[in-house]
């Protein structure tokens, strides 16, 4: 057969293979496994420092002393399938069977749409339903749980919060993976992971600012500097120049020599890249066509008559013959990679304890559970809460622009309407206009707290979706942490603004009902909020935007105001009930006009109707009201927007699966 040959390279300039058979390796001294240029050593149980200025690796007894838990994968008969119409369905993949083994490299291959992505979903336990055939861990069916915990998966798109430092970012995942670390342990690990894949320089860079290739760097970063087991790369070399490439594929090179067990996904790599793996699974049409060692591609595609042209790349040379560019070959090929049903039903027949190479023993299923439960994350709610309050509160404060525009937004309408509605309060004649005051204070509380909302959220629903990926956090804990963030806009905004206009419009100077109208207000602005975070859990951005208005309209419509109650149809009486606008004005409008108000001011040469605070209420069909009933109903409806959205959250985060 051909052999794998660069075209413009010396013989002291071609990589050096590090490929062999399983067997062979294991013969081989473990410190010959890493590629030349890079040193390895490991602190703190982190992953390992990669030093690329120096040539020669140090002692393999670090080596050895920081080795991972090994972790065998195995996938057999996996077949994913999606409808696609009402009683049809299309299989994405198709009966495929693999491992991936600690101390290779493993890399994915294949045309657009073949089923790269599918299968490592599948692998990683992204996809945990859906899909027939089983995923094995060290010989035990996968406990998809514990397995999260044991391993993470970087994915293509840079999920990255733009308000935080490159340290910054690197900490907190940190401080999330890793409670235990002390500070100087935390930092030097931090400064260890920005060392080896080059963001020192960057460090205190925001990631807003970054370049496309270090944004892709930090994102890698992130994830595996809790050391994991298991890494799951998806074309983490995309959007890379050509010398970031190559010096990812070589840390993960390294990760792989170190005992973790490396499957990464790639699109064309060059020649030089693809030496750098171990293994190769090529996929095609949802098929198998290739899973075997790098160096021994080209001798199994000589025995099906297929001769890689000198100075070719090999990587190209199979991507073209799973396009079909050589005829439709993939199921003839694919037989080679698909063992016999016959024997595949035996398999799963057996059912006694199972030789594992995950620390040489053999372990029955209680035994097996309980050496799970050691290997189990234990989670420290309290503290995920910190540290993600802490993150939230940082991106509050560095986003100057929108946390100022938010408060002055309060103080600007305010003067306004201070200039529209000067004295309105006490005045008899006025009583319509000081009633549109509060009508306007209340929707400008509603779409201040609705707006951000919908325009915040969702952007971070992607930074959610990976860190509960991979297990950083309970998605509850972050809900809690975001909502804890919003209060002070929730509180100081529209007490910042009702401060304002109360005293200057002319309202009753009386302590209390001032706190209660303030408080009606604010209450008014976060089930506002707990809405918009229900339409932000259900939909895109541009979407949740489109919506607010057309969400918030019949709100506005039936707050009593423009139509009294009375007046409303009895089929549409529900949907008042339903606006907490409507509940709001009841009760702002019992504050400024009941229990006891003086007569209103009325000019000796005007006629007011409209002096007594009773006929007041009477006229605006508000009568016999319980403020603190209107009050809970609020709270009421605050808590059930605010659960639903987190149920709608959970319910968007196991979709994804």
């Amino acid at each position: 057969g051909s052999k794998l040959a660069l075209s413009n390279e010396s013989e002291d300039e071609k990589p050096r293979n590090t490929t062999a058979a399983v067997s062979d390796k294991e013969s081989l001294d473990e410190s010959q496994l890493l590629p030349q240029e890079f040193v390895v050593s490991f602190q703190n149980g982190g992953s390992p420092v990669v030093d690329i200025e120096n040539g020669a690796a140090r002692s393999s007894d670090v080596f050895r002393q920081s080795r991972c838990n090994a972790v065998y994968l195995d996938w057999k008969n996996i077949t994913y399938t999606v409808p696609v119409r009402k009683k049809e369905k299309k299989a994405l993949i198709s009966r495929m069977y693999g491992r991936a083994e600690p101390g290779t490299l493993t890399a994915i291959m294949g045309p657009s749409g073949a089923g790269k992505t599918t299968l490592m979903n599948v692998l990683s336990g992204h996809y945990d339903k859906g899909y027939q055939g089983e995923v094995q861990v060290n010989g035990w069916v996968r406990d998809t749980e514990l397995f999260n915990q044991q391993s993470c998966y970087v994915m293509q798109d840079d999920c990255l919060l733009p308000e935080l430092t490159v340290r910054e970012a690197l900490t907190v995942g940190v401080q999330l993976r890793m409670p235990s670390l002390n500070r100087s342990k935390r930092e030097q690990l931090v400064d260890e992971a920005m060392a080896r894949w080059g963001l020192d320089i960057c460090q205190h860079t925001r990631t807003s600012s970054l370049s496309g290739g270090q944004r892709k760097r930090l994102a890698i970063s992130q994830e595996l500097i809790s050391n994991p087991p298991v890494i799951f790369l998806d074309e983490p070399t995309s959007g890379l120049d050509s010398i970031s490439a190559l010096r990812c594929v070589k840390v993960m090179k390294t990760l792989a020599a170190a005992g973790h067990t490396v499957l990464c996904s790639i699109h064309n790599p060059s020649a030089k890249l693809f030496s750098h793996f171990d293994r190769l699974y090529m996929i095609s049409e949802g098929m198998c066509i290739y899973n075997g060692p790098v160096d021994k591609l080209l001798n199994f595609l000589s025995t099906q008559n297929l001769h890689c042209p000198i100075y070719h790349n090999p990587a190209d040379f199979i991507t073209e013959i799973a396009s079909g560019e050589y005829g439709n070959l993939n199921k003839q090929l694919a037989k080679s990679f698909t063992p016999d049903y016959s024997e595949e039903v035996n398999e799963k027949k057996l059912d006694h304890p199972v030789l594992t190479e995950y620390g040489g023993k053999i372990m029955n299923k209680k035994e097996k559970a309980e050496e799970m439960e050691l290997h189990r994350v234990h989670v420290n709610y309290f503290h995920q809460f910190v540290v993600l309050v802490k993150r939230c509160f940082l991106c509050v404060i560095r986003n100057k622009v929108a946390t100022l525009l938010r408060l002055v937004a309060y103080i600007f309408i305010a003067g306004m309407m201070t200039v529209l509605f000067y004295d309105v309060g006490n005045s008899a004649t006025r009583v319509i206009s000081n009633s549109a005051l509060f009508l306007l204070c209340l929707t400008m509380a509603l779409f201040q707290s609705a707006m951000p909302t919908v325009l915040i959220f969702p952007t971070e629903l992607t930074v959610l979706l990976r860190e509960h990926r991979n297990c950083w956090y309970s998605p509850f804990m972050y809900y809690i942490a975001r909502i804890i963030t919003e209060l002070p806009f929730t509180i100081f905004g529209p007490l910042a603004m009702m401060s304002l206009l109360y005293w200057t419009t002319g309202q009753p100077q009386e302590m209390w009902r001032a706190a209660t109208v303030i408080l009606f207000v604010i209450q008014v602005g976060s089930v506002s909020q707990g809405l918009a975070l229900v339409v932000s859990a259900l939909s895109s951005i541009q979407t949740a935007v489109f919506l607010v208005l057309p969400v918030a309209s019949p709100s506005f419509l039936f707050s009593g105001f423009f139509v009294q109650a009375r007046h409303i149809p009895v089929a549409f009486r529900w949907i008042m009930e339903t606006s907490h606008l409507y509940h709001g004005m009841q009760g702002v409008l019992e504050a400024l006009y009941g229990r006891g108000r003086a007569e209103l001011d009325c000019e000796e040469d005007e006629l007011c109707f409209l002096s007594d605070p009773e006929e007041v209420l009477r006229h605006l069909d508000v009568e016999n009201i319980d403020i603190s009933h209107k009050f809970l109903i609020l709270i009421a409806m605050d808590l059930f927007y605010r659960l639903a959205a987190f149920l709608i959250l959970k319910w968007r985060l196991r979709r994804k699966r």
